[in-house]
């Protein structure tokens, strides 16, 4: 999966726009290809990285083992609906091709808002799979689904980019 999302976990990341020593988060993360990405970014900042796969957080946890050691990467099991983080403790949040797997949106979403800083931002980047065959069993929000969602929560200045078939949402708290 990680050669068919590169442009996009690369674009997310350049959105990201880090000043080198932030509290990122990845939700979703997968074997932390990204992650290790943004750690060579962030270098003086903490990366956090989450997926729900106890088999994707032992792949990423060796793929960044060095971060690990250094202390610039932390990796665990959790789920964007219940993220083991105490309330405003990152500056920003951000995950790619995910909220397709959400059990509920709005919990998905709010939880992200709770754990970032005041001021903090969520970059929430997906495909438009409307059209794709395999995605038949996947939750397809539209922008306009997610945007009522971020409002619901809390979010406000929300912007939307676009590159070819890609969307990001990016939202302040």
């Amino acid at each position: 999966m990680e050669r068919g999302n590169h442009t996009i976990n690369d674009w997310t990341i350049g959105l990201l726009n880090s000043n080198g020593n932030e509290k990122i988060l990845e939700v979703g993360m997968g074997n932390g290809s990204t992650l290790t990405r943004l750690a060579q970014v962030n270098i003086l900042g903490r990366n956090y990285g989450v997926d729900i796969s106890e088999k994707m957080v032992k792949e990423a946890m060796r793929r960044n083992k060095k971060y690990l050691h250094d202390g610039v990467v932390d990796i665990q099991v959790a789920n964007i609906e219940s993220l083991p983080f105490r309330n405003d403790f990152f500056d920003k949040v951000f995950t790619i091709h995910t909220i397709y797997f959400w059990d509920d949106i709005d919990q998905g979403i709010c939880e992200a808002y709770r754990v970032l800083k005041p001021h903090g931002m969520l970059f929430l980047s997906k495909t438009n799979m409307e059209m794709m065959e395999q995605t038949k069993d996947f939750k397809l929000y539209s922008i306009q689904e997610i945007e009522s969602s971020l409002v619901q929560c809390g979010f406000k200045d929300i912007r939307i980019h676009n590159r070819d078939e890609f969307y990001c949402l990016v939202a302040k708290k």
